[in-house]
């Protein structure tokens, strides 16, 4: 008997809580500057190279070449305006990992492993209001 009460019980929480939630008038729902949301796809990053320099990070903890497996990049190839060491001139559309997979495998994963810095969408693809 108790065990019926019990399942009867759960029964009717559920379904007052399924009626609130079907209830809900999302058309009445606002969004602050809804024009800026029009897009499904969020905006592209600005990264802070600056901020990712400052810690105790090393060039080629990001900047890479594999040859079987092991990053042989000198890190003297990194200047500033130098051709080739950004990351689209290699993740360009049609290679192996795209600039979309390589940011987002790169950039959540290191995020994660160091339990630091954004690791939501939306902390790092910032919507901005229209002008």
């Amino acid at each position: 008997m108790k065990g019926k009460f019990i399942t009867v019980a759960l029964g009717g929480f559920f379904v007052a809580v399924m009626i609130s939630v079907l209830s809900a008038q999302p058309e009445k729902i606002t969004l602050e500057n809804a024009g800026a949301y029009k897009k499904k796809q969020r905006p592209p990053v600005l990264f802070p190279h600056e901020v990712h320099m400052a810690g105790d990070m090393a060039c080629t903890d990001c900047h890479h070449r594999y040859t079987n497996g092991k990053n042989i990049l000198d890190e003297s190839e990194l200047e500033e305006g130098r051709a080739g060491i950004r990351c689209r001139d290699c993740h360009e559309t049609g290679s192996r990992v795209n600039l979309r997979g390589a940011f987002h495998r790169q950039c959540i994963g290191c995020h994660t492993k160091a339990k630091k810095g954004p690791r939501f969408c939306g902390e790092c693809h910032v919507r901005t209001q229209p002008e």
